[in-house]
Order: C-alpha cells, then sequence, then structure tokens
C-alpha cells in the first residue's frame, strides 16, 4: 500500500487557488483573495482530519474486533478438544466398566426377583395346604388340635423362611453380587481384634 500525504486534497486545493489567484508577475495577491484561499484551506484540512480519524477509528475497530473473535476461537477450539478427549476416554474404558456394573446390577435384580418369586410360591403352597386342612376339618376327619399343630408349623416353616431370606439380604448378602455373602470384620470370629488397626 503506497503512503501518499495526509492531506492531499489540502495541497491540491492550495495549488489551485494560488495558480487561479494569482496575477501576473510582480504583483501581489489581494487580502480578499488571500483570506479565501486561506479559509478554504482550513477547511480542506478539517475535513482531511475528521476523514483520517474516521478511517483509523474503524480500523481500530475492527482489530479489536478481530483480536475478540480470535481469542473466542482459542477458547471454542480448547473446549472441542477437552470434550473429545473426555468422550474418547469414556469410549474407550469408562464404557467397558458402565456396562460390567449394569450388568451386576440386572443379575442382583433378576435373582432378587426370583427370591421373592421363591417366597410367594411358598405362601400359596400354604393357603392350599391351609383351605386343605379347612376341608378336612369341616368334614369332621381332623379334630381341631392336630389342625392347630398343623396350622401352627406351616406357619413357622413359612415365617422362618420370610426372616430367613430378609435378614440374610439386609445383613450378610453382598449388595454387589447376590451370590456372595459380604464378609466384614464382625463375620471373622477371634481375628477380628487382631484385623484392627493397633493404633
Amino acid at each position: 500500500m503506497s503512503v501518499g500525504p495526509a492531506f492531499a486534497a489540502s495541497d491540491s486545493v492550495t495549488a489551485s487557488l494560488a495558480s487561479a489567484s494569482l496575477v501576473s508577475a510582480g504583483q501581489t495577491l489581494q487580502q480578499s483573495t488571500i483570506d479565501a484561499l486561506e479559509s478554504q484551506m482550513m477547511t480542506s484540512q478539517t475535513t482531511n482530519f475528521v476523514n483520517t480519524m474516521n478511517a483509523s477509528d474503524a480500523q481500530s475497530q475492527q482489530m479489536l474486533t478481530y483480536g475478540v473473535l480470535l481469542s473466542r476461537n482459542d477458547s471454542l477450539k480448547t473446549l472441542a478438544d477437552e470434550t473429545t478427549k473426555s468422550n474418547l476416554s469414556v469410549a474407550t474404558g469408562g464404557t467397558k466398566d458402565t456396562y460390567a456394573r449394569q450388568g451386576e446390577i440386572n443379575e442382583w435384580q433378576a435373582q432378587n426377583k426370583l427370591d421373592t418369586l421363591f417366597f410367594l410360591q411358598t405362601l400359596f403352597i400354604f393357603f392350599t395346604f391351609m383351605v386343605v386342612m379347612l376341608y378336612f376339618r369341616k368334614a369332621g376327619t381332623l379334630t381341631t388340635v392336630p389342625f392347630y399343630i398343623f396350622l401352627g408349623v406351616a406357619l413357622l416353616i413359612l415365617i422362618g423362611i420370610l426372616w430367613n431370606r430378609a435378614s440374610y439380604t439386609m445383613n450378610y448378602r453382598d449388595q454387589r453380587y447376590w451370590n456372595r455373602r459380604f464378609v466384614g470384620l464382625s463375620d471373622s470370629g477371634g481375628l477380628a481384634a487382631k484385623a484392627q488397626c493397633p493404633t
């Protein structure tokens, strides 16, 4: 880009007015012509100065906007790189752990449902047994004492199954693997005191 005089327009106006206003050699300019020339020069210089300042301010604003956008682009690129790196780490290692844990949860729930189904089947057998006992009692084949003995034994078996399932699941069953027993310091008997830290 070529660099010319900052106030080229004022120089051209000065030259044109000077050539038009000069009289033949040896004569002087009249005062009114000089005043008009000075006024036009001042107006031209002011206009050129304002135009130059406006252009400079516009370029300054453009450079400022470019710097802000460049900084924003760098921030977005960094954020995209971090997101991609996080996604890759999840895709390579995290997914396997997630699938394995979900499999453990599904297995635990399935076994819990099977155990609940076993108790419900036992409850159904108990009620079926009670209906048969009531029929024999109503027919007079079974007296009251044996009826209550059979009822008590069947009820004790049913309560024992329910208590065993609930207490084992709440106190001893591993909450991660259904088929494992949770082993803690309290389960190790006489070794519990030795297993604790001396401090």
